[in-house]
């Protein structure tokens, strides 16, 4: 089989992914989209299904609640103990710090459900750096290799400011001799050749396992779980679609028809101009002629209109239940290994997966850099100690409804601590506007 073989799965997997990928982006990506989220109405024309996909709104349910879990979580620094300061201050290399890394791996978990993370030596830094994968990047595995798709530019020899982007998988696998290689494959005419093969160390030691840490919210290994944020995206879809078809028969209904039963001809047999609106005057001699207005009564669109409050509410539940940790005190990240799903997920069995990830990732650059019990633990102090779960879930439902506004919704996730430490709601509300800007580094004391 060609290296570009996928794992049994893969595109079902993927489509998940990029769904609640899409609708963490905004209304913008998911009507770009265009049939997939919102399929054509029976008989439509091309533009009368672009007028109609342009009506339809998505309320933002996904990204908000990506924000306040990971908000929830890092608003408080991880309790890290290493030596390894530069690791902390520049996790991959290019001055990513531990937290930014950290919230970018709990944005991963809520999106796709599970992110990679190799361990590399830089001869740059002469250090442990960690690369990141997302879940899609991950076409196959096995015991004995692991498979992942990226990127690389080629620059146009006739044109230096042009470059194209192609792709390439990295395979890492053992040698014939048990020790560990990399294979960068790719492709030469239409065959997947190996183009370049590397031999990592530590310290100038061959290595007999592959440093490639997955984790999911079942803990560590390669488990192909649903993204967390996958329930939340489908209601969001929902919601999309009847927003669309109450708008679009709005359009058709809302406003009133007049119908004129009776002669519209002057005295000398002409059609009489008909002046409709505010301030016309018209006259019919036509004595049994009438006018009427035909208005829309029927209770279709009130019943749509019930449907999305429905979905609503049911997002901001899904989102108020993810807010909160568990009942009966949170377990420590030893004990994590536990069974649960996208459906129980929340912010304790979250960070429990972080903690496991990390604490993975620090054991093999203590064995490579030869240092020694670096310990870190994501915060535990979770937002339903300040602010109770009913609550949060009124706040959520009044502000994706429309009855808050995102000024109001953030003062009171301030006043309840769940923006991060060192964020104000004006801090907030600049970060939403820049897309998701990233975290400011509060924590790391020297």
């Amino acid at each position: 089989m060609p290296i570009n073989t996928k794992y049994s799965g893969y595109e079902i997997e993927a489509t998940k992914s990029t769904r609640v990928r899409d609708f963490d982006a905004g209304e913008i990506q998911v009507k770009s989209k265009g049939d997939t989220y919102l399929p054509m109405l029976t008989g439509q024309t091309k533009a009368e299904y672009n007028a109609y996909l342009q009506r339809g709104v998505l309320v933002p349910a996904v990204a908000p609640t990506v924000s306040a879990i990971i908000g929830a979580i890092m608003r408080k620094p991880p309790v890290i103990d290493t030596t390894l300061k530069g690791l902390v201050d520049s996790v991959d290399g290019t001055k990513k710090n531990i937290n930014l890394f950290t919230s970018e791996a709990i944005r991963e978990l809520l999106l796709s459900g599970g992110v990679g993370q190799l361990v590399e030596w830089s001869s740059e830094t002469n250090s442990a750096v960690i690369k990141t994968y997302v879940k899609e990047s991950l076409i196959n595995y096995s015991s004995d290799y692991i498979v992942l798709k990226q990127s690389y530019t080629i620059r146009d020899p006739k044109d230096k400011f042009k470059e194209s982007t192609k792709t390439e998988y990295l395979e890492l696998t053992f040698d014939d001799e048990g020790y560990y290689i990399q294979n960068i494959w790719r492709e030469d005419g239409k065959v997947w050749k190996i183009f370049q093969t590397f031999e990592p160390n530590k310290r100038g030691d061959r290595l007999t396992e592959i440093p490639f840490v997955f984790a999911s919210i079942e803990g560590l290994g390669i488990k192909i779980k649903d993204p967390i944020l996958l329930n939340l995206s489908s209601v969001n879809l929902s919601q999309y679609r009847l927003s669309a078809d109450q708008r679009h028969g709005l359009h058709w209904t809302a406003l009133p028809t007049m119908f004129l039963f009776g002669s519209v001809e002057d005295e000398t047999g002409k059609k009489k101009q008909i002046k409709v609106g505010a301030g016309a005057f018209n006259q019919i001699d036509d004595t049994t002629g009438r006018v009427e207005l035909l208005e829309f009564t029927g209770a279709g669109l009130g019943a749509v209109k019930l449907a999305i409050d429905d979905d609503i509410k049911t997002m901001a539940n899904i989102g108020a239940k993810m807010l909160t940790s568990e009942q009966g005190g949170v377990k420590s990240a030893e004990t994590a290994r536990i069974e649960v799903s996208s459906e129980t997920a929340n912010l304790s069995t979250i960070a429990n997966a972080i903690d496991l990830m990390m604490s993975e990732l620090f054991r093999i650059i203590d064995e490579w850099s030869d240092t020694s019990n670096s310990t870190y633990a994501v915060n535990r102090d979770f937002v339903d100690i300040k602010l109770d779960p009913e609550a949060l879930n009124a706040y959520l439902q009044a502000f994706l409804s429309g009855g808050m506004s995102l000024d109001t919704f953030l003062n009171l996730l301030f006043k309840g601590e769940l923006l991060p430490k060192g964020i104000t709601p004006e801090d907030e509300a600049d970060r939403i506007d820049q897309g998701s800007a990233p975290f400011k580094d509060n924590s790391i004391d020297d």
